[in-house]
């Protein structure tokens, strides 16, 4: 497992952990499916989980504009 992953699940399994806490303080799914819905898009949204090599990506993009 590379570290892209370990963090990915590591912020997954953060945001799952938040939502079950606030889920759990008003005793309802719906919180808790509300909450890990938006933790989990706003880690997406803030780059924080990250689905693939966007570095090399980038790089790509670059070298081609170059030749």
């Amino acid at each position: 497992m590379g570290a892209r992953q370990r963090l990915n699940s590591f912020y997954l399994l953060s945001s799952l952990i938040a939502a079950g806490v606030v889920g759990q303080i008003y005793q309802s799914w719906q919180a808790f499916f509300l909450i890990g819905a938006i933790g989990i898009g706003l880690m997406i949204y803030g780059s924080n989980i990250r689905f693939g090599p966007v570095r090399q990506i980038r790089r790509l993009r670059q070298y081609r504009r170059r030749r």
